[in-house]
């Protein structure tokens, strides 16, 4: 190792270890380390220091910003040759435009990720690929085909995947079970997942837990320890903005399945003003579709008819019929590079 490098491997470092205890303060370092890499330093160690600086503005829900800092490092990995980490890149590319409600642009961006022609590309990238698009058929409420797509990215696991993606494939498992009713197998995902992100001390996943503990206390009717999980889960989400969003809209329903109408609204109303305020599109049209509900269920049928309108509008606004055209050639490509990938698309 060349020693001009360790003063930005320190501060990579430290960086990561402030990233949910201090998140300005490790931002501020991320972006030292990018500056002082990009003189003197290997294009990995690059590429690692920018990185770090964009997973901190996407913790902040900066996407825009983030993507400006993402296209030099992947500027550099392609000058390089480094297909790794260009596969990787790509990858949080996708997750970006996903974020946005640009879902045919993400398709796009985990259509390479997954094309075994890029023979470099990581395990990681196949694995994070498949989980984003079973993130967008989760978002279609094609809950099977979501299930699908991460039961594929199972398939990538290895023993020398690291625990943070374990943890973030089960959380996406739980979810799907979860909205298929599958309670028994959610809460076994949903298990595996505590015991890694305890053991990683990894917030932002923990917080997902929380989020799911609590979903599955009121499926069952569990409302004190789902208040309990709620409550737990409240002092974690702040190191995350999109954790603080599902705490909103977990609270909310919690309040509406214990009667608790308008405290409900006032939540799912903190989750929108979020949402918008980060450009998440792909919570828009989700909340609107709960305050849809819950202002019908309280008699207030103008209130009702108002979100209902805007839960179609963002609902059809990010599920055009270009996507799923885009989908079923997805499906098309990976049966192609991979004769024995059980896909299964039916068009919607």
């Amino acid at each position: 190792m060349d020693p001009s490098e360790s003063p930005v491997l320190a501060l990579l470092e430290r960086s990561k270890q402030l990233t949910y205890t201090d998140p300005n303060a490790s931002l501020a370092l991320a972006k030292e380390a990018a500056q002082r890499a990009h003189s003197g330093c290997t294009p990995r160690l690059q590429i690692a220091a920018l990185h770090q600086q964009m997973s901190m503005l996407f913790a902040f829900g900066q996407i825009h910003e983030g993507c400006h800092v993402l296209l030099p490092a992947l500027v550099i990995a392609e000058a390089h040759d480094l297909e790794a980490e260009r596969g990787d890149l790509l990858h949080h590319l996708g997750v970006a435009h996903y974020t946005l409600g640009e879902y045919s642009t993400a398709i796009d961006y985990w259509s390479d990720c997954l094309d075994l022609g890029n023979a470099q590309f990581a395990r990681e990238t196949r694995i994070n690929a498949h989980i984003g698009l079973g993130q967008i058929y989760f978002a279609c409420s094609r809950f099977a085909d979501a299930l699908r797509h991460h039961r594929l990215a199972e398939q990538w696991l290895d023993g020398h995947i690291d625990h943070e993606l374990q943890a973030r494939l089960c959380i996406n498992l739980v979810a799907d079970l979860y909205a298929l009713e599958d309670f028994a197998a959610a809460q076994v995902a949903l298990n595996k997942a505590e015991a890694i992100t305890r053991t990683i001390q990894h917030l932002k996943y923990l917080g997902e837990v929380f989020t799911y503990k609590s979903l599955l206390a009121l499926a069952r009717g569990q409302y004190l320890e789902a208040n309990a999980f709620i409550q737990e889960g409240r002092h974690i989400v702040h190191f995350w903005a999109w954790g603080e969003i599902s705490w909103h809209i977990v609270n909310g329903r919690a309040q509406q399945a214990q009667g608790q109408l308008s405290a409900a609204v006032a939540s799912f109303l903190s989750a929108l003003d979020m949402s918008k305020r980060m450009g998440c599109g792909h919570k828009i049209f989700l909340i609107h579709q709960f305050l849809a509900g819950l202002f019908r269920e309280m008699g207030q049928a103008p209130e009702a008819e108002y979100h209902h309108r805007l839960y179609q509008e963002n609902f059809h606004r990010l599920l055009d019929p270009q996507l799923f055209a885009r989908l079923a050639q997805l499906e098309q490509q990976l049966r192609q590079s991979n004769p024995t990938t059980p896909t299964i698309f039916v068009p919607a």
